[in-house]
C-alpha cells in the first residue's frame, strides 16, 4: 500500500481514476491496499512479452511508449501515453481482447500508479464500469495504432517527419526537441540514415537547425505547409 507520492495523499491519487466513484466500498479497499507506485528510468522496459504482466497503470510523471519488435529487431512505435493518462497494454494478460504482446518502455524518467493484474481481473469481472473503462481505453489506443500504420503506409516521409516535429512543438510549446537522430528515427518508424538525410534537407530549407542531441524548429509554418 502507498500512502503518499510527492506529499500527495493516496486518496487524491486514486480519485483520478475515472471509475473510482463507481467502485463498491470493498473494491475501493482492495485497490487502496494493493495499488503501488513504480519508477522507471528513461528507456527502461516496463512490460514486454518476456516479462510478467503488470496491470493497469496511471502515469503520474513522465511518459511511456508502446511498440512492437520484430524477430529481426526492428521496432515500430504504435502510440504513446503521457502524465495523467492510463495504459492498459501493461495488463494484456487479463484483457482477452488484446491479442498481441507489445513492449511498453519509459520515454523519460517515469513514475506510475499500478493496479496489479490480479486486482484488475477481479474488478473487470465484477464491475461493469471498470470493463467499460478498459474497453474505452482499448478503442482509443486502437485508433492511435491505426493512425500510426496510416502514417507509414500513406504519407511521404517528409510529411511524417514534419508532423512529428509539429506535434512535439504543440505538445511542449518549445521549439527545441531534445532527441537524438536515432531516437527520432525510432519514434517515426524509420532508419536513422533516412532521418539524417531529411533533416539536412529541412535545415537547408530553413525549417530546422540541427544541434548536438536536439533539433530546433526555425520555421514551424513551413513545416505545416508540408503536412
Amino acid at each position: 500500500m502507498i500512502t503518499r507520492l510527492n506529499a500527495t495523499p493516496i486518496s487524491q491519487i486514486l480519485s483520478k481514476i475515472p471509475f473510482w466513484a463507481n467502485l463498491s466500498s470493498e473494491e475501493k479497499a482492495l485497490v487502496s491496499q494493493r495499488a503501488l507506485t513504480k519508477s522507471f528510468n528513461k528507456d527502461q522496459i516496463i512490460t514486454s512479452d518476456h516479462s510478467a504482466c503488470l496491470g493497469i497503470i496511471l502515469i503520474l510523471k513522465g511518459g511511456v511508449r508502446i511498440s512492437l519488435i520484430s524477430d529481426e529487431g526492428r521496432e515500430i512505435t504504435l502510440y504513446r501515453a503521457h502524465a495523467g493518462e492510463f495504459c492498459v497494454s501493461t495488463a494484456s494478460c487479463v484483457i482477452h481482447q488484446l491479442t498481441f504482446e507489445a513492449n511498453v518502455s519509459a520515454e523519460e524518467d517515469t513514475t506510475v500508479l499500478v493496479i496489479p493484474s490480479s486486482v484488475t481481473a477481479r474488478l473487470m469481472e465484477m464491475n461493469i464500469y471498470v470493463r467499460s473503462f478498459v474497453f474505452e481505453q482499448e478503442t482509443e489506443r486502437y485508433s492511435q495504432t491505426i493512425w500510426a500504420i496510416q502514417q507509414m503506409l500513406f504519407k511521404k516521409f517528409d510529411q511524417r517527419l514534419a508532423t512529428y516535429f509539429i506535434d512535439a512543438y504543440q505538445s511542449t510549446g518549445k521549439p527545441e526537441i531534445k532527441k537524438t537522430q536515432e531516437e527520432i528515427a525510432r519514434d517515426v518508424n524509420s532508419a536513422r540514415e533516412v532521418v539524417a538525410r531529411m533533416l539536412k534537407d529541412f535545415a537547408a530549407k530553413g525549417f530546422v537547425e540541427i544541434r548536438r542531441g536536439k533539433i530546433v524548429l526555425k520555421n514551424a509554418e513551413g513545416l505545416k505547409k508540408l503536412v
